[in-house]
């Protein structure tokens, strides 16, 4: 016990590290930034990396944080579970450093969000990947859209005008 976490993934994921390192001399770090936690109630809960407060706290005016209901997730629309949502919650030069999403399947959609924390991804790199749809995870994907676009609305205000009127269409 390493006195980091309960959670089995963190336990198999250091004993993989220590069985490597011991059989292979082959050091194997362990980025526990970005070990996420479920809680496996109905709707389960799940976090990666800092909450919006601990980011305030390390990063001051350099967080950023968006939510998202989950009534704009179509999944959760079509099964009727709209219960929840799913936070970003942005650091310094807008990179992902923390998230945490309520919904059914919460425990399964953090896991691409763990990536996100891990490797430093902003939420453009995050929404230019392809999820399928519809799931769950459309839940953090419209998030990192939702900042994309206040971004490109502050920038331009033509830009700006476009995705209100989109906006509006779309709702």
């Amino acid at each position: 016990m390493t006195g980091l976490s309960a959670f089995t993934h963190l336990g198999g994921t250091q004993g993989g590290a220590a069985a490597v390192d011991a059989l292979l001399g082959v050091r194997r770090p362990i980025d526990y930034r970005a070990v996420p936690w479920v809680t496996y109630t109905d709707p389960e809960i799940a976090r990666v990396g800092l909450t919006a407060d601990e980011a305030r706290e390390k990063y001051g005016d350099d967080t950023r944080v968006h939510t998202l209901d989950n009534d704009r997730v179509d999944r959760a629309v079509a099964d009727g579970r709209t219960e929840g949502f799913t936070t970003l919650v942005l650091g310094p030069r807008g990179k992902i450093v923390g998230a945490t999403v309520v919904s059914p399947r919460a425990g399964e959609t953090i896991a691409h969000l763990a990536a996100a924390v891990r490797l430093g991804w902003t939420p453009s790199d995050y929404a230019r990947t392809v999820h399928p749809y519809p799931t769950y995870a459309d839940g953090p994907w419209h998030t990192a859209l939702a900042d994309v676009y206040a971004r490109l609305a502050r920038g331009s205000s033509a830009i700006g005008a476009l995705l209100k009127l989109r906006r509006g269409v779309i709702r």
